[in-house]
């Protein structure tokens, strides 16, 4: 099937997954966003890469620099999902019209949440366009959009997933999100170009192995703390994640990164374009059960009904994302042909 008929199935099914909004509401926009935060990850996190080979350098990013502006191109899109989480707060959040003191009753209230996201939005559109477009120094705008993209992105991250349960806080969860977007990013660069051109292994395999690795870190730095801690106040935030079959998926998710790291440690795999390839999908498989134990428990087992709106969410928005990513890709390899 061409991208473009993948797009329009995508944008089909995605439409789909907002109707169920009409059928179940709290159910259907917490499914759409725990995908719109998957998903974002796309032109967000290729926004990161982007900007990190432009101060880096070297061989690394060059065959990948044309996969991650074509993902990056997609940020648009990330916007654009956003909309109906944030239409909805009202049902999301249940900080929304409560009585909340002080500072966290000024932070938490819809005004400063919609900024917030906007400020996100706009700020990276800008540092995109400044960079697709060459707009003054590729050194100077990358070093100022990393340090926009990482605090700025916790913090809306706090706002999108964290905020669904008051009690919990965590310093560290913010860039815990962030690396699950820059493996998504990765993910599908790598599954693009090996899929064009399976030579070109180079040092793919050492950059999932660093993420990997920092994703372990990240994600069990705040478990270990919250439990060894005892803090029974932000505690039942992951215990309402671990029953009913929550548990589970995490430890699928958890144990997918595990083998692919192990898999990883041999150079003949780090070679090979179909292992990383396989690799690459588990991954993203991976991230896509990561997303759901974020945000769809609600305390009990799952649930077959905001698990199906789920299900149908990340595979419109995927499709749409993904296809999006492949026709700009397109476009961008064909503008920069002789003519």
């Amino acid at each position: 099937m061409t991208p473009r008929r993948l797009l329009i199935a995508g944008l089909l099914l995605s439409a789909l997954a907002l109707a169920m909004i009409a059928v179940a509401p709290i159910d259907a926009l917490r499914a759409w966003l725990a995908a719109a935060f998957l998903w974002s990850g796309v032109p967000i996190g290729s926004l990161g890469f982007l900007m990190m080979i432009r101060l880096i350098g070297g061989r690394w990013g060059h065959s990948l620099l044309p996969f991650f502006e074509a993902g990056a191109l997609t940020l648009p899109i990330a916007a654009v999902a956003m909309v109906p989480v944030l239409a909805g707060m009202t049902l999301l959040y249940p900080w929304v019209g409560a009585a909340i003191s002080g500072f966290r009753g000024a932070w938490l209230s819809p005004l400063p949440f919609v900024l917030r996201t906007l400020i996100l939005f706009v700020g990276l559109g800008l540092l995109l366009w400044a960079l697709i477009t060459r707009r003054g120094s590729a050194v100077a705008l990358s070093s100022a959009g990393l340090l926009f993209l990482a605090p700025m992105m916790s913090i809306v991250s706090v706002d999108w997933l964290v905020s669904l349960d008051i009690a919990f806080h965590s310093s560290g969860f913010g860039l815990y999100t962030l690396a699950i977007q820059f493996t998504v990013a990765l993910m599908t660069a790598i599954w693009a170009l090996l899929g064009r051109q399976p030579c070109r292994t180079e040092t793919l395999g050492a950059l999932l192995i660093t993420l990997i690795l920092l994703w372990i870190y990240l994600a069990f730095t705040s478990f270990i703390i919250v439990w060894s801690g005892d803090l029974a106040s932000i505690v039942g935030w992951y215990k309402v994640r671990g029953v009913g079959g929550w548990g589970i998926s995490i430890a699928i998710a958890a144990v997918i990164e595990a083998v692919a790291f192990l898999i990883l440690l041999s150079p003949k795999v780090r070679q090979s374009a179909r292992w990383l390839r396989a690799i690459a999908l588990a991954m993203i498989l991976g991230k896509v059960l990561e997303a759901a134990w974020l945000v769809l428990p609600q305390g009990g087992a799952v649930r077959l009904k905001p698990l199906s709106f789920y299900i149908l969410a990340v595979v419109g928005l995927g499709l749409v994302f993904l296809s999006a990513q492949r026709l700009l890709l397109d476009r961008r390899i064909a503008e920069r042909l002789p003519a």
